[in-house]
């Protein structure tokens, strides 16, 4: 299963959600990919790999032909031992995304490139840059699931339909199985107003901005606002290695990747019944 982890606003919690998602997946026996399309490689860093560890890596993949992908992209895959696999983004991304911008099927590069490589893993994370640029919509297009995390402040709401109606638009024309599979509350405070945010979460209707779905969307345990969280990526561990993690620290990302295993295993049996 392809999963976007993607948000308009940035520092909302992607690439920790990512980061910590891909620890619990992995530790559940799963096979985990994450490709990091952020130019910042912050997921990158925090698995402790330098920005053009892969070679070639995500950008040179995405500007290269359709008959280069398939080999290039197993060469670009960074092994981290006992955890997961990794593309790093390289320190070019950006020249290469506008080069891609210029080329011929410019959003469906990811797609075509995880053809070479979707059946080697239960799980390919794809961690997105803030905003609805070129490699935002390459992962959507590429996706099956988008995992949507929600900073718990005034703009939580308000700012989801613009990328719900990007989601909509891509399922229209590129990808019409995308689904928006999960909102992912994060940074909730002790405050009466960023409890606020979390309940207007819940009980907000997507519906309107979603007409191509039917599935509800899943709205995960809340993550609570600490200073562990972020310092989970300085020091480059996973979650349930890291001194002073509770249970309860772990929880909420536990039962997102159940939830994520429920939706894959249902696919699966959905293409076997095909």
């Amino acid at each position: 299963m392809k999963i976007a982890v993607a948000a308009v606003k940035g520092g909302v919690g992607k690439t920790t959600s990512t980061f910590c998602l891909a620890a619990v997946l992995s530790r559940m026996g799963k096979r985990v990919l994450c490709i990091d399309l952020d130019s910042q490689a912050d997921l990158s860093a925090a698995f402790r790999c330098e920005c053009d560890a892969s070679n070639p890596n995500i950008g040179e993949v995405l500007n290269s032909s359709r008959r280069e992908q398939r080999s290039l992209m197993k060469k670009a895959v960074v092994s981290i031992e006992g955890w997961a696999d990794l593309i790093t983004p390289g320190s070019q991304l950006d020249h290469y995304e506008k080069e891609v911008e210029k080329g011929i099927g410019s959003d469906q590069r990811l797609r075509d490139a995880l053809d070479a490589i979707s059946s080697e893993y239960d799980f390919i994370l794809l961690d997105t840059p803030k905003g609805d640029g070129l490699l935002t919509r390459n992962a959507l297009v590429a996706c099956d699931q988008v995992v949507v995390p929600v900073q718990m402040e005034w703009l939580a709401v308000k700012n989801l339909p613009r990328l719900l109606q990007k989601i909509s638009e891509i399922a229209d024309r590129l990808n019409p199985d995308v689904v928006v599979s999960t909102f992912v509350p994060f940074q909730l405070r002790r405050t009466s107003f960023s409890k606020r945010s979390y309940q207007d979460l819940c009980n907000w209707d997507a519906t309107p901005h979603l007409p191509f779905q039917q599935a509800p969307i899943w709205v995960a345990p809340p993550v609570n606002d600490l200073t562990l969280y972020a310092e989970l990526s300085e020091a480059g561990v996973p979650i349930y290695e890291y001194p002073g993690v509770e249970d309860k620290h772990i929880e909420p990302f536990q039962k997102l990747a159940d939830y994520l295993e429920q939706q894959r295993c249902a696919s699966l049996e959905v293409s076997h019944a095909r």
